[in-house]
Parts: C-alpha cells; structure tokens; sequence
C-alpha cells in the first residue's frame, strides 16, 4: 500500500479526462492505452487529475502486478 509521503512533480503526465484518483504505472485504461503517458514506470504510484496533471508518488508494493490500483479516491 502507499504510505504517506510527498508526490514529486517530475514531469510525469497522466491521459487527460480520467477519474482523479491514484493509479499504478502499470493500469492500462483503454485499449492498450496506459493511465501514465509521460514518465511511466510500472512500480510507481501516481496521482492523476482529470486534466492530465500528476505526480510521482515513487514504487508501491501493489503496482507492477496484476492487482494494481487503477484509480482510488474522486
């Protein structure tokens, strides 16, 4: 689970119009089309809001498997 901890703004970018929430690098949101589109790394946490914006919240012992997180919260 992701504990609490800073989110870094490293240039990272999410597809825009999805649920704000916290999705894994590796959650696939479309037809093969991945949350993260810009700095994608499939251990990582991020938080995406409904305009494309993000942050890296760093590697989460869920994401990178198939029972990663693909959107938590509103």
């Amino acid at each position: 689970q992701l504990d609490k901890r800073a989110c870094s703004y490293n240039g990272s970018a999410c597809v825009k119009g999805l649920t704000a929430g916290v999705y894994c690098g590796n959650c696939v949101v479309g037809a093969g089309t991945y949350a993260i589109k810009i700095k994608r790394v499939s251990s990582h946490a991020f938080q995406c809001s409904s305009p494309g914006g993000c942050c890296d919240y760093g590697t989460a012992s869920d994401c990178g498997k198939s029972s990663a997180r693909c959107e938590e919260g509103s």
